[in-house]
């Protein structure tokens, strides 16, 4: 691979390696030293064409397997270009709503902000350590009235790091310097929190 092809599709393998050590995280085993050597081999593999589309392919992939493998997440992206191809073909307000320049980040449906703004939520609890995330997990096993008033306060310092530091994250490249920031964005990661904390520890701006 030229010097110039590798380093444009290095945000895409950063981000391929950040979706698979999350998935990792999720289930208790040990990132593999090997994962960049892996997260490469998968992009050489399937081509993705941008961070966004990692992220919305293994959020597919993930529904199937706890850790997707290679012929997962192709299957994963042969329908995701149909759909695509449907969804532009559909009608012209679709069309219209897809070329939104900020759709790609921020999507126009209730249900995708509010999957959005949960995963974040979750992220967040887990780059913090501790029992935050066990919290979490109690407090929706608690009810949804008990989930809202102890999220509340996760929300509100998601959105002031968000503010903050989002558009420094590899999620946000190509979204538009105009674009609006929202908890229902595409979620930070993991690594993505435990970065910004180490922003707000710096007193970085």
């Amino acid at each position: 691979m030229e010097q110039s092809e590798h380093s444009n599709e290095q945000p895409i393998i950063n981000q391929i390696q950040n979706e698979l050590a999350l998935c990792y995280e999720h289930i208790g085993r040990k990132v593999p030293e090997t994962i960049v050597i892996i997260s490469a081999s998968l992009q050489e593999a399937i081509q993705f064409s941008s961070p966004e589309q990692v992220h919305e392919i293994f959020k597919r992939a993930k529904d199937i397997e706890s850790i997707p493998t290679q012929k997962t997440l192709k299957e994963c992206m042969r329908n995701y270009a149909e759909e695509w191809l449907k969804y532009r073909s559909d009608d012209k307000n679709k069309s219209i709503e897809y070329n939104d320049p900020c759709a790609a980040w921020l999507p126009h449906e209730p249900v995708k902000k509010a999957i959005n703004c949960n995963e974040a939520v979750k992220n967040y609890t887990i780059a913090c350590g501790g029992n935050a995330y066990f919290d979490l997990c109690t407090a929706r096993s608690n009810g949804p009235g008990y989930y809202r008033t102890y999220t509340l306060p996760i929300k509100k310092a998601i959105y002031r790091l968000y503010l903050k530091y989002w558009r420094k994250m590899p999620i946000a490249n190509g979204y538009p310097a105009s674009g609006p920031i929202s908890l229902a964005l595409i979620p930070a990661t993991v690594d993505d929190f435990r970065k910004m904390f180490e922003y707000e520890n710096a007193g970085h701006v």
